[in-house]
């Protein structure tokens, strides 16, 4: 923990870094990811829903604050998550921050073993619940009604770099909060948490 306070408090200090510690890339990623619903003392998890993730990211070199192969990442992506149920799909896209304090140590001339962790935030931007009636499709909002917009959570990944640019890694992340908006219809013992598995490339410049 005192690592990734450190870590997070340079990140606050980037300004005062040198263009040789910073590095800049584009991220993508596929999505495997499900909602865990509980109610009335009944937990349930949806079907898997294959979404997508893109945007840029930012890295910065920690050789100077804790030891050499520690860095810290942070980006900015757009994240399309949900689930699927019997006759009804889930799509979620959030504007999505995470950030990771991250290990890097060579394992030859031209690759590297990565790996990270650190929290993410989440703004929903797109939250629609698709229910399929016959022939029809019925398309209703879901944040502000039933859902929060605002999710928080942990990520945590493992993969390789290549010649220094091409990052390949796989990631889990799972909500914190209770996505639920609890009010006097849905009640209070209803809760709706993300979990998502993914399979990502960055390109560093």
């Amino acid at each position: 923990m005192k690592r990734i306070i450190l870590a997070l408090v340079a990140i606050v200090m980037a300004f005062n870094v040198s263009a040789q510690d910073l590095r800049w890339g584009a991220v993508g990623a596929v999505n495997f990811s499900w909602m865990r619903t509980k109610a009335a003392g009944v937990a349930i998890s949806s079907d898997s829903y294959i979404g997508f993730q893109a945007g840029a990211k930012a890295e910065m070199d920690l050789a100077d604050y804790l030891t050499d192969g520690f860095f810290a990442d942070g980006a900015l992506v757009y994240n399309l998550k949900g689930g699927s149920y019997s006759g009804s799909h889930i799509n979620l896209g959030y504007l999505q921050i995470p950030l990771n304090l991250g290990y890097r140590t060579p394992l030859s001339n031209d690759v590297s073993f990565i790996a990270g962790l650190g929290p993410y935030f989440g703004l929903g931007v797109l939250g629609k619940d698709v229910v399929k009636e016959g022939d029809t499709k019925v398309k209703t909002d879901v944040f502000g009604e039933s859902m929060q917009r605002f999710d928080f959570g942990l990520n945590y990944k493992l993969g390789v770099e290549m010649w220094n640019q091409w990052q390949f890694y796989l990631g889990f992340e799972h909500s914190l909060l209770n996505l639920a908006k609890t009010d006097a219809d849905l009640g209070s013992g209803v809760k709706y948490r993300l979990v998502n598995f993914y399979i990502g490339t960055s390109y560093m410049f």
